[in-house]
């Protein structure tokens, strides 16, 4: 006789519950694997979470950080002073105390963001007392209701462009006309790219090019027919921008506007900072860093587009520009210092570091790469404070919204006093910028380079982060870790200045 010998089968259900756990079990193996060599962040799959952080430590976790497990952790807060006495912008004030602590705290960001190399308490991480700190006033709310802005460029890059843009011009009432190149752009997309702008508080229109045979660049001079078709009663200026314009405060372009007359043919931007650029294109407002025009040469110009778009022999927006000014009106260019077209390339720390006050900026996501929304969030509450430096016992540098850097043996006023020649070819550029000194060497200047600003519950929240920094993990051993440094800023209330 045949014995059958019975089994019990295993469920779907008890199968699929043990492939989860082996699953997890593997991948959390994994996990502290990579880690253990200060890889960054690993994220488990199927939407499971590591176990959470504090609140007001948990951002640190965010994909866009990019931030090894383990972080070097430093917290620093400040009370705003408002004060008519700040130092100038061309000095650098002097704090007789470290910013940066002798004792960092490592933390460990996938273990609820305990601390791993200190017996202290991760409260006593978190904490900090603000220390009294003078800085200037906010400026005033921007009324740019008199100003038309075009610009002409791709829907992608529009839509990219929203939080950098919004930074400036929410809320002023300005006008903003967008030429959208792309070939085949449906009416449904302008709308929506409109509501998208306008859930900014931003008054866009969107439309087509008048002559879908001109490239980008010949569209940023074709544009004049636009801006003075679609510009109102009320407005007296228009300015041609690029998508990648950044004005760090609407007030100062206000200020700017304010100086000139409006009235009269004007014809208002800044220079490139390339002296090559200078000889061989000429002398003209560079259009990355915002050119500025009055209505009444908005006026003469219209009527001679066409001539000016069959004569010319470059079709360059801005040298077409400045050839139909110089050829068909008595108007000069009026160069303003401050607005940046940032014709260079690599590091332009040394720029940012200088104490410069920008009216504007470029390139800062091609040439260059520079989180310009983020950094300029400190002048929405102490107006001239961004980018002014302070030294700190001697050795470490703020350049309020941009860094932190602590050099070697301390840096002096007078060097200070000369920008550090960052990016490539610096020294060509002295005849524009002004004189220069070597760049410092790594080993002799520790950088924190800031990533992130936000308001929480009325403090500015200033996160600086220095990559790959060598240090000590738990263990004693060598670990290559993150190191971050967070500024806390407070401020008065209206009834207190």
């Amino acid at each position: 006789m045949l014995i059958r010998r019975c089994h019990s089968p295993v469920s779907n259900r008890s199968l699929t519950i043990i492939i989860i756990v082996v699953t997890v079990f593997l991948l959390t193996l994994l996990a502290k694997k990579e880690h253990s060599n200060g890889t960054r962040q690993y994220e488990l799959p199927f939407g499971l979470a590591i176990k959470s952080c504090p609140s007001d430590l948990d951002h640190l976790r965010r994909k866009q950080y990019g931030l090894t497990r383990n972080v070097v952790y430093q917290k620093r807060c400040f009370r705003g002073v408002y004060s008519n006495e700040t130092s100038p912008r061309e000095s650098v004030a002097d704090i007789d105390e470290p910013l940066l602590g002798s004792r960092a705290d490592i933390l460990d960001l996938d273990d609820e963001c305990s601390i791993i190399s200190s017996s202290a308490p991760l409260d006593q991480a978190r904490s900090c007392e603000p220390i009294p700190f003078p800085i200037s006033e906010p400026f005033p709310a921007a009324n740019l209701s008199n100003v038309i802005f075009g610009v002409a460029t791709t829907l992608s890059r529009l839509q990219d462009s929203v939080p950098q843009i919004s930074h400036w011009m929410s809320g002023t009432g300005a006008l903003f006309l967008a030429i959208v190149v792309d070939k085949s752009v449906s009416d449904n997309s302008l709308a929506s790219l409109e509501q998208l702008y306008d859930s900014h508080d931003i008054n866009l229109t969107a439309i087509r090019p008048w002559n879908c045979t001109f490239d980008v660049n010949e569209q940023h001079f074709a544009i004049i027919r636009d801006l003075h078709d679609y510009s109102s009663e009320e407005t007296q200026w228009a300015a041609i921008i690029d998508d990648d314009t950044f004005f760090p405060s609407p007030y100062s372009i206000t200020q700017l506007l304010a100086s000139h007359d409006s009235t009269v043919p004007a014809y208002i931007g800044g220079l490139t900072e390339s002296q090559g650029a200078i000889d061989y294109f000429g002398v003209m407002a560079y259009g990355g860093a915002g050119v500025f025009m009055s209505m009444p040469l908005i006026r003469q110009l219209d009527s001679h587009v066409d001539e000016c778009l069959a004569a010319s022999l470059t079709r360059e927006g801005d040298g077409l520009l400045s050839g139909c000014i110089y050829n068909h009106t008595q108007t000069a260019l009026t160069a303003v210092p401050g607005l940046y077209q940032l014709d260079m390339r690599g590091d332009l720390g040394g720029f940012y570091e200088s104490g410069v006050f920008p009216l504007s900026l470029h390139h800062w996501k091609s040439w260059h790469q520079a989180p310009v929304d983020k950094m300029a969030k400190i002048a929405d509450f102490c107006g001239e404070c961004f980018l002014q430096r302070w030294r700190f016992n001697g050795d470490t540098v703020l350049a309020n919204g941009y860094s932190i850097s602590v050099y070697e043996g301390g840096i002096t006023q007078p060097e200070l006093d000369l920008i550090e020649a960052t990016w490539d070819a610096a020294r060509a550029y002295e005849d524009t910028m002004g004189a220069m000194r070597d760049k410092v060497d790594d080993s002799k200047k520790k950088s924190y380079r800031l990533i992130d600003a936000e308001e929480i519950d009325g403090k500015l929240r200033q996160v600086f982060v220095r990559h790959g920094a060598s240090d000590l993990d738990g263990d004693g051993e060598t670990e290559a870790m993150d190191e971050v440094v967070e500024l806390w800023w407070e401020w008065p209330q209206d009834d207190e200045y």
